[in-house]
């Protein structure tokens, strides 16, 4: 339930991510990388700090087959057969549970 209630935040653009709470902290970079910011595109696809997963998650949606990789595939919000969305979006909830970033989305 979390995971799916992360993925709508994610389609809101309303997360607890830096960059989307400019409002309440001066510091919008990743707090790994210190230099980007810390979007929602950078978490899912970029932070080097996940590389594992993110090397995971695409060899899963490579199976399905999903090649694009993007922030609108991974919400299956669009470049996905809406026979394949329930699986993108299971792999994308299974990206947030592995890395841990869960409870703070």
């Amino acid at each position: 339930m979390q995971a799916t209630a992360a993925i709508t935040r994610f389609h809101l653009d309303h997360t607890t991510l830096s960059a989307q709470c400019l409002r309440l902290s001066p510091d919008h970079f990743c707090p790994w990388c210190r230099t980007i910011p810390e979007t929602i595109e950078h978490f899912l696809l970029h932070c080097p700090s996940f590389h594992t997963h993110h090397t995971a998650l695409r060899s899963r949606l490579s199976a399905l087959p999903i090649t694009t990789l993007d922030l609108p595939t991974l919400l299956a919000a669009s470049g996905v057969h809406p026979s394949q969305q329930p699986a993108v979006l299971c792999l994308t909830c299974a990206f947030l549970r592995k890395t841990g970033q869960l409870q703070c989305l």
